[in-house]
């Protein structure tokens, strides 16, 4: 009996620590989709649907004839157009701890971004990087085409 309860808090500490090493976690969600969209995440490609779990480094991709409408923890709303690469290349959220930021980097295509509380919170801490720019936000609307 003992040895049984040895190997079960042995098993319960391995998960728990799998766990701890692992500390990607949502920063975000799809809510809309309506033709070819997609996440590009650990070299693997997701079709993208309502619902789908966002994480940092995800790359969302939509075809010629697709959209897609994104809202991330801090309430940040993207809205992407058709033949769009938008990588969220850094999140952070957590403000009882003053850790405050946001990179998202567009390739190509059509964005729309209606600023959350990151910026809000901490004007200056947002940053929408393009090809030829990097634009800060300090709490606002923006619609953006970029044309590789």
């Amino acid at each position: 009996m003992r040895i049984l309860v040895l190997v079960l808090c042995a098993l319960l500490a391995t998960a728990f620590s799998v766990q701890a090493e692992n500390p990607r976690r949502s920063i975000g969600l799809v809510k809309t989709v309506t033709g070819d969209a997609s996440i590009q995440r650990d070299g693997r490609l997701i079709a993208a649907q309502p619902g789908n779990s966002l994480l940092e480094g995800d790359v969302l991709l939509t075809g010629a004839k697709g959209t897609m409408g994104v809202i991330l923890r801090d309430d940040t709303i993207l809205s992407l157009g058709s033949s769009t690469e938008t990588r969220l290349e850094q999140f952070t959220f957590e403000p009882a701890e003053h850790k405050l930021g946001m990179v998202v980097r567009v390739a190509k295509g059509i964005i729309g971004y209606l600023s959350g509380k990151i910026s809000k919170l901490s004007p200056g801490s947002v940053r929408l990087e393009t090809p030829v720019a990097t634009l800060g936000v300090r709490g606002t609307y923006l619609l953006a085409r970029i044309v590789p």
